[in-house]
């Protein structure tokens, strides 16, 4: 198993594009405090060392001493972004894979960027630059939103974003709107389990992980800023952007000891309620979180034990993390689009 797809480019992306104005404010008013987050690498063989422990059955990680998940309230509280906020499903739409559709809102777009309804990460990123005469602003922020949700939310093995994502970028109005949260925990989960039913690449959104991990077990050291991290929303803003911290010149001792780690963690040992104190653990969005995260609801796929309770994600009846994939794009209150596809599928190859 290999991980797929770093953060670090992402924001760096973000970082260059950032200083158009309109392509900031767009973006920021979707994904909110999400887009100030600066993080390096994440630690890939860890990434390694947890998925190796996931369950596909219940969803969790199951250590020697508990099972543990990663559950609404850790994502909410690591990003900020909410889960459960509007009901209605945006659909995946086959409309878009028209390349006549798909060129009203990626304008250079043609058939050799284009396989099996997929435009290529490379095609994503020749939108992503800032030039003095560029005045295409909100095709910049299309293909960022699109090149997010390929290479980070809802990576696959393949450096490719399906086109049926552009129904999610073509009303910006309604977009921070869409149940962001839900679609990219499910895609985590999914991501896991099918690492571990093939033994193939680690996709979805598992630079999350270490992060996670860190807060229930302290192991792994990444460099935080401790004077901020009470404070901090999302709490990934704690995290300094560079190297995780060395304890020894060799990287593969950290590795060892992060095994070691998750060996032998105890109950007393484990920080069960890391987001306690937290400044924003008493507002709206963490609050409905936190009551998705206790709630206990028969679902298959999605039930997630830790020692003394059930943890669920909510999905429509009939959904589950594996057949939800592919159409588990995010939700909104209307769904209504700016533009309508049309054609009949001849021009797209």
């Amino acid at each position: 198993m290999r991980v797929h797809g770093t953060i670090t480019t992402v924001f760096k992306v973000w970082k260059d594009i950032a200083i158009i104005p309109v392509v900031r404010d767009v973006v920021v008013n979707n994904f909110g405090q999400f887009m100030d987050i600066r993080l390096g690498n994440s630690d890939n063989r860890l990434i390694q060392a947890l998925t190796k422990r996931w369950w596909p059955t219940t969803h969790t990680f199951p250590f020697p001493c508990a099972e543990i998940g990663a559950t609404p309230l850790d994502f909410t509280i690591l990003t900020s972004l909410s889960i459960g906020r509007y009901p209605t499903q945006v659909p995946y739409d086959d409309t878009w894979s028209i390349l006549f559709n798909a060129r009203q809102l990626l304008l250079n777009i043609d058939s050799s960027h284009i396989k099996s309804e997929n435009v290529s990460i490379t095609h994503l990123m020749m939108y992503l630059t800032v030039a003095a005469d560029r005045e295409d602003y909100i095709t910049i922020v299309r293909a960022f939103i699109l090149f997010m949700m390929g290479y980070l939310w809802f990576q696959t093995a393949n450096d490719i974003v399906p086109l049926g994502y552009l129904v999610a970028v073509n009303d910006l109005d309604s977009a921070a709107q869409y149940d962001w949260g839900s679609a990219i925990l499910v895609s985590l989960y999914h991501g896991l389990d099918t690492a571990i039913m093939t033994r193939g690449a680690i996709t979805g959104f598992v630079q999350l992980l270490p992060y996670w991990f860190y807060e229930y077990c302290e192991v792994d050291h990444p460099i935080v800023k401790e004077e901020v991290k009470y404070l901090a929303y999302p709490r990934l803003r704690a995290w300094e952007r560079g190297n995780w911290r060395k304890a020894n010149d060799q990287a593969a001792n950290l590795f060892i000891i992060g095994r070691y780690h998750i060996d032998h963690r105890t109950l007393k040992t484990i920080t069960w309620e890391s987001w306690f104190d937290s400044a924003v653990s008493e507002t709206k969005g963490v609050l409905n979180t936190k009551l998705l995260s206790h709630k206990r609801m028969s679902l298959q796929d999605l039930q997630l034990r830790r020692g003394r309770d059930v943890r669920v994600v909510p999905l429509s009846p009939g959904g589950s993390a594996r057949t939800r994939q592919r159409g588990s794009g995010p939700r909104t209150r209307g769904g209504g689009t700016s533009r309508r596809g049309r054609g009949t599928g001849d021009d797209s190859e």
